[in-house]
């Protein structure tokens, strides 16, 4: 049935946040009553800084009734908490109609860019040509902070320059009023890709203690990245050098009384300021004084540094051509200096190879005088007198009977390779019958179990995990604590791999799935479909075993016996070997098992969907369950998934991160991993 309700949704970029206006519109006759709106996104991209004057209740906005034929609009500023391709917001409406049955619709997906500009300044400008940007850059906005506490003036013209100097721009001008009591600081730079010129300032003003970054750029996105990126690190490094902890507060400028600082203004473009303005690092206060002379030397001596650059690019090749011949050279040498200086010693241990003494001390020297008495050489005039007892001939062996030898330990050696690896290879990889993976295991920092493998009538194989105790949760946020103990007594069964969308055809008879593939993961199913489908393998195997992980048997197969961020370790940098997630997924799901696995032989435990856990969603860990059952005295809105998608960061795949989403939607990110119990 379609939805009465219709969603109209627009953005844009207002002082480095994200103004996101939606309109919901009743084009039923009737009344809609109790819209409720649920907001998703990632929250590590972006935080809620302001809504309109609704109620909030368990983290939705009550929009309340719609007459017939009327709308409502509704406004979020959305504060990106750092730079990112790309980032999702969703909205999931509950309603009743007009005979008073509950219903809901999802607004389409709103893509936000915002674009981290990766910086590379190759000149330096002067005031005037800084001026002429500002006027004529068609995108410019700013950050305003209040510092509540641990305002100087000096100290955070310093931490400010330590920020934005971290970047690859040009510091113009810092100028001081005379009393001291404001602060420009001034920065050119240039985007990489793009050559996009980028005037940045930071304005610190005593009156109100507030610090304002400025920016001026072509793109929003870009500008929206910038001001994003540099304001963190501002808030955060003042926090924690100078004034503490939530002591540094965004004031939005259309609501403040502070007027915006340009003590630029009081320079003309030759660098000539006004009398209350004065200029860091100059030997003069300026009082009227031209800097046009300092400004002209800069010029002259950064067009020498050009001119050495551009002659030593020149030059470079042939240099680098000599140099490449000259290490070439040295190392033929040294290679051939320790080839002769190793070639006595293999000679050596040849002879002792292919010659076993049978004696280490007579046998030795006895050799070696046969080796020194001089070769016999028949006279051509008088044959030698034939002897009466056929004479053996052992003071030296021939080549020939050396060469035979080395020809015969080759194919020798060859069979003790091949036998030493077949007899100790199960001990490294796993059985004969049953190995895991050879090439998704190669280059793994552990030793992957050879645990039991079930496979069912449509071809789903599990792992049998072992039962044991393990310490849940984290300290990395409010709902992964308290960090408590759990002790799995059973073990059990769970999927080696996500349900693929072949697996939910044999049962179901239909694909949902929005990425098609027969091997990637179903996804776009909900709680309530895992339940169905759940009860149908169950009566296709004749048995009551599968089900749904609860979510600490979840999490206790992904730590496999780990007590890190990942089960590789703490390090996100090695991720990608792992998981598919939002930087190597390409936007879309992937087939079962390419990456590598687990310790315990799991593949895809993190990223490419997300996994369904039976238990209803709880804000945190106090009073969980420790023996690893089902927690269901939750929020029956709200059902838990693990391990993070296709599209989703890297914080987002740790073994410890929980989130929820409503039971009854489907969604492209979210497919499941079946337990069957023993």
């Amino acid at each position: 049935m379609d939805s009465p309700l219709n969603i109209k949704r627009e953005t844009e970029f207002y002082q480095g946040y994200i103004r996101f206006k939606m309109s919901v519109s009743n084009e039923s006759p009737y009344v809609i009553t109790d819209i409720s709106l649920d907001f998703i996104y990632d929250e590590n991209l972006l935080h809620i800084a302001e809504h309109d004057n609704f109620p909030v209740k368990n983290g939705k906005f009550m929009l309340g009734n719609i007459y017939g034929n009327k709308s409502k609009t509704f406004t979020l500023l959305f504060e990106p908490l750092t730079c990112a391709k790309a980032a999702d917001i969703r909205c999931h409406l509950m309603y009743a109609d007009h005979k008073g049955n509950m219903a809901s619709v999802w607004m389409e997906p709103k893509e936000i860019s915002v674009i981290c500009p990766i910086i590379k300044t190759d000149r330096d400008i002067n005031i005037g040509r800084l001026k002429e940007f500002i006027v004529s850059l068609p995108s410019s906005d700013s950050r305003l902070y209040e510092v509540k506490s641990g305002f100087e003036v000096k100290k955070l013209a310093i931490l400010a320059r330590e920020v934005v100097e971290k970047h690859d721009v040009r510091h113009i001008r810092t100028l001081y009023t005379r009393d001291g009591n404001n602060c420009e600081i001034w920065y050119y730079g240039r985007t990489k890709i793009n050559k996009d010129d980028i005037v940045i300032k930071i304005s610190i003003l005593t009156e109100h203690q507030t610090m304002e970054l400025f920016a001026a750029t072509r793109s929003s996105e870009v500008l929206t990245g910038l001001l994003a990126e540099i304001g963190r690190d501002l808030k955060l490094i003042i926090e924690e050098r100078t004034s503490g902890r939530d002591r540094v507060v965004n004031v939005h400028i259309k609501d403040s009384v502070v007027q915006r600082s340009n003590l630029l203004d009081m320079c003309d473009i030759e660098g000539n300021c006004g009398v209350n303005v004065v200029i860091e690092d100059s030997v003069v206060q300026r009082s009227n004084i031209a800097y046009v002379d300092e400004e002209t030397r800069l010029m002259h001596a950064q067009k020498k540094l050009d001119e050495e650059e551009n002659k030593a690019l020149e030059t470079a090749p042939l240099k680098d051509s000599r140099e490449e011949e000259e290490r070439s050279l040295l190392i033929k040498q040294e290679e051939e200096r320790q080839r002769k200086n190793l070639e006595p010693e293999k000679k050596r241990k040849e002879e002792a190879y292919f010659n076993p003494r049978k004696d280490s001390s007579s046998g030795s020297l006895e050799r070696e005088q046969m080796s020194q008495k001089p070769t016999v050489v028949p006279q051509v005039s008088a044959p030698p007198e034939p002897s009466p007892v056929p004479a053996k001939m052992p003071v030296t062996t021939p080549k020939g009977v050396n060469t035979s030898l080395k020809l015969l330990f080759i194919p020798i050696l060859i069979i003790i390779l091949i036998a030493g690896y077949w007899i100790f290879s199960p001990m490294i990889g796993g059985s004969w019958t049953d190995q895991v993976d050879d090439i998704n295991s190669s280059n793994i920092p552990y030793t992957v179990s050879n645990f039991e493998i079930y496979t069912n009538s449509i071809g789903m194989e599990f792992v049998l995990i072992p039962a044991g105790e393990f310490m849940m949760g984290s300290n990395e946020q409010d709902s992964e604590q308290p960090i408590h103990k759990v002790t799995i007594e059973q073990a059990y069964y769970l999927g080696r791999y996500e349900v693929t969308q072949e697996q939910w055809v044999a049962v179901m008879g239909d694909n949902p799935s929005h990425f098609k593939g027969d091997n990637n993961p179903v996804e776009s199913v909900s709680w309530n479909d895992v339940q169905e489908f759940v009860r149908k393998l169950n009566e296709m195997e004749s048995t009551d075993k599968y089900r749904l992980p609860s979510e600490a048997e979840w999490e206790y197969a992904a730590r496999a016996d780990t007590t890190n961020a990942y089960s590789f370790g703490n390090s996100a940098s090695i991720l990608g070997d792992y998981a598919w997630y939002s930087s190597n997924s390409g936007s879309k799901t992937r087939p079962v098992g390419q990456k590598k696995p687990n310790p315990w032989g799991l593949y895809d435990m993190y990223g490419n969907v997300w996994e369904w856990c039976q238990d209803s969603w709880h804000s945190n860990y106090e009073g969980a369950p420790t023996d690893g059952s089902t927690w269901e005295d939750g929020s029956l809105s709200y059902r838990v998934i693990r391990g993070g998608s296709w599209s989703v960061s890297a914080d987002n795949c740790r073994s410890a991160f929980r989130f929820s989403f409503t039971p009854d939607v489907g969604y492209y990110v979210l497919g499941f991993r079946l337990l069957r119990e023993v």
